[in-house]
C-alpha cells in the first residue's frame, strides 16, 4: 500500500492542475512564475530509507516509473523550471561570471583544523571521517586512493562547481589538507565496523585508517571536506513518482525537467552514479514554515574517477546488467569484445579514465536505468545544453584549476576532454528542436528572436523562418489566425498591423526555423504576448507541442 499512494498523490495532483487549466484562463495575470508556490508546511514528514539494492532491482528490473511521452510538467508558461526546493535558476538564467561559477557554493574558504573526530569508518573500500573543525562546523570527509592520489578529490570539487551553476542544491565542497597530530579523538569519538556496529574510536583505529589512503610526500593527507547541509536530514529521493507525505511534492519526479534534463548534465561530466543513493533531503524553515530541499550529492565517482579507483570502461557505456551485450557474450562463449573495451585512455592517475572520442551523448547511460532520465524529450534536453552552452569555455579551464593537480597533464587533458564532450552535446541538443529563443516583441510590434545553436556555433544560419500571426481568446485558449504566413531570412518580423490595432488582449506567433542538415529545426514554437500598457511581455512559449 505505501508504495500506490505516491502514484495516487501525483495522479490527484496531475488531474487538479488539468482541471484547473480546462476550466481557467490559459494565461493567469502574474504568468510566468519563476518561483513554485510551495505553500504547504511539511514538518510531519519523516526519514525515508532507501534500498540501495532494491533501488537497484526496481530499476532494472521492475519497470520503476512511468515511461511516457508526457512533457514536463513542472514548467512555467514560458517553458522554464521555476525555482523551487528542487532547483534554483542560476548560469542559465542570469549568466553566471567565470568567478562566480569558480566559488560555486562555498560561503568560505574552507575548514580549519585542529579536528575533533565524531566518528569514522575504518572498514570497507572507501574509508572517511566526521569531524569538527576548529569553527566546530561538521564536516565529512574523504580521501583518495593510493593508486590514484587527487582523483576522487579533484573529481568531486569540479563537478561540485558545475551542478550548482547548473542549478541543483549540492553541499560546500572543499580540498584541503589534514595532519595525523590536527586530528583529536576524544570520549565521544566513534568508528564503524564493517558489520555497522560502533566502537569508541582509539589511536590505532585511526592509524590503521590512515594506512589505506594516499598521502602527500610531506606527511600531510589531502582531503574532500563536505560541509554538512543545513536542516534536518528526512531521506533521499527517487527518480520517480513522489513523497507521500510531502504535501509540496505533486509532480512525479519522472516529469520534473530538472531530474529529465539532469541526464544531460550527468553526460558530460560522466556522472555514471546519479541514482537515489546520492540524494539527501533535508528539512529547512523558509518563510516561517518547514519544507523539505532536495540535493545531489558525493561527486566522487564523476569525470574520470570511480571513488575508490579509476572509474571502469564500462562506466556511461553500458548499465551494470543489460540484457541484450549478456545475451551475445553467452551465445559467442564470451568471445563478443564490448567496443568500449577498446577505448585507449591516457595514464594519467589523478583524472582516471574519461574521455571524448568514443563518447555519443545519446548513448551515455548511468549505473542503472533511470525514470526521469528515459522520460526526457527534446525539449528537455534542449534546456539542459541550453545551461550547458551559458557556461563560458574559459569557465572550464577555471573550475578544473580548482582540483589543484599537481600532475602537469591532468589539467589540460581534463579541459580539452570536457570542452569536446561539451561540443557534441550542444551540437546533439541544440539542434534536437526549434532552436529559437528569447523571443521578445517591440511596443512597435517587431518580433525578435535568437537561435541558440547558432548562437553556440554548432549549426550554420537557418535558411529561412515562418511566422503566422494569430490573436489569441485568453478565456477559450482559441486562436484565430491574422494575415498571410511570414517568411523570413533573419531573426526578425513585423506584426501585421491588424494583431496590434485590435483589441486582443494577447496575441500568438508560431515559428519555424528551416535548415537542410537539421529537420528538427522546423517542429513549430508558439509564442505569445500579452497587451500592456507600455508594450508586449513574453507570457507564453510551447515548443513541440
Amino acid at each position: 500500500m505505501g508504495d500506490r499512494i505516491p502514484h495516487v498523490t501525483a495522479i490527484l495532483g496531475f488531474l487538479w492542475l488539468t482541471a484547473a487549466g480546462a476550466n481557467g484562463p490559459k494565461f493567469y495575470p502574474d504568468d510566468p512564475l519563476w518561483r513554485d508556490p510551495e505553500t504547504q508546511d511539511a514538518s510531519s514528514i519523516k526519514e525515508l530509507p532507501i534500498s540501495e539494492q532494491y533501488d537497484f532491482v526496481e530499476n532494472s528490473f521492475l519497470g520503476a516509473g512511468d515511461e511516457t511521452d508526457q512533457p514536463a510538467l513542472n514548467t512555467n508558461t514560458v517553458d522554464e523550471v521555476p525555482d523551487s526546493s528542487w532547483f534554483t535558476n542560476r548560469v542559465g538564467r542570469n549568466r553566471w561570471t567565470v568567478d562566480q561559477i569558480v566559488r560555486g557554493p562555498d560561503t568560505s574558504s574552507g575548514p580549519t583544523g585542529p579536528w575533533t573526530v565524531v566518528s569514522g569508518k575504518t572498514e570497507g573500500l572507501s574509508p572517511g571521517f566526521t569531524l569538527r573543525d576548529s569553527t566546530d562546523s561538521l564536516y565529512f570527509v574523504k580521501f583518495d586512493p593510493p593508486s590514484n592520489p587527487e582523483m576522487a578529490s579533484g573529481a568531486e570539487v569540479i563537478s561540485t562547481k558545475f551542478f550548482h551553476a547548473f542549478g541543483y542544491h549540492v553541499p560546500e565542497n572543499y580540498i584541503t589538507s589534514i595532519r595525523r597530530e590536527e586530528l583529536v579523538l576524544t570520549q565521544a569519538s566513534e568508528r564503524e565496523d564493517e558489520d555497522g556496529h560502533e566502537h569508541r574510536m582509539r589511536p590505532q583505529d585511526l592509524d590503521a585508517l590512515l594506512k589505506k589512503v594516499s598521502r602527500n610526500e610531506d606527511g600531510s593527507y589531502r582531503v574532500l571536506a563536505s560541509k554538512a547541509l543545513p536542516g534536518t536530514p528526512v531521506g533521499r529521493f527517487r527518480y520517480h513518482g513522489t513523497r507521500p507525505d510531502d504535501p509540496n511534492d505533486i509532480f512525479p519526479h519522472e516529469h520534473r525537467r530538472e531530474l529529465r534534463g539532469l541526464r544531460v548534465f550527468a553526460a558530460w561530466l560522466n556522472h555514471d552514479d546519479s541514482r537515489s543513493i546520492n540524494t539527501f533531503d533535508t528539512l529547512v524553515e523558509e518563510g516561517g514554515r518547514k519544507l523539505v530541499r532536495h540535493h545531489l550529492l558525493d561527486f566522487g565517482s564523476t569525470l574520470g574517477s570511480g571513488s575508490v579507483q579509476a572509474q571502469s570502461t564500462r562506466a556511461g557505456n553500458e548499465f551494470l546488467w543489460e540484457r541484450r551485450p549478456t545475451l551475445i557474450t553467452m551465445l559467442t562463449f564470451g568471445f563478443y569484445v564490448r567496443p568500449w573495451i577498446k577505448v585507449d585512455y591516457p595514464d594519467i592517475p589523478a583524472v582516471g579514465r574519461i574521455e571524448a572520442e568514443y563518447f555519443q551523448p545519446d548513448d551515455w547511460k548511468p549505473e542503472y536505468p533511470n525514470a526521469a532520465f528515459g522520460n526526457a524529450r527534446p525539449e528537455d534536453r534542449f534546456w539542459a545544453a541550453r545551461i550547458i552552452a551559458a557556461i563560458p569555455e574559459q569557465a572550464i579551464g577555471a573550475v578544473i584549476e580548482t582540483a589543484r593537480y599537481t600532475d602537469p597533464a591532468a589539467t589540460p587533458y581534463l579541459r580539452k576532454i570536457l570542452t569536446e564532450r561539451r561540443r557534441k552535446i550542444l551540437v546533439a541538443y541544440l539542434n534536437g528542436t526549434s532552436p529559437v529563443v528569447d523571443p521578445s516583441l517591440s511596443a512597435s510590434g517587431e518580433l525578435t528572436f535568437g537561435n541558440a545553436a547558432e548562437e553556440a556555433n554548432v549549426a550554420t544560419p537557418a535558411e529561412r523562418y515562418t511566422i503566422q500571426w494569430s490573436a489569441l481568446d485568453n478565456n477559450t485558449g482559441v486562436l484565430s489566425s491574422v494575415g498571410a504566413e511570414q517568411s523570413v531570412t533573419e531573426r526578425r518580423a513585423q506584426a501585421p498591423h491588424a494583431v496590434l490595432s485590435g483589441s486582443h488582449g494577447y496575441i500568438a506567433a508560431q515559428v519555424r526555423a528551416f535548415h537542410p542538415d537539421h529537420p528538427a529545426w522546423s517542429q513549430p514554437l508558439m509564442v505569445y504576448f500579452r497587451r500592456t500598457g507600455s508594450g508586449w511581455p513574453l507570457v507564453g512559449l510551447e515548443r513541440n507541442r
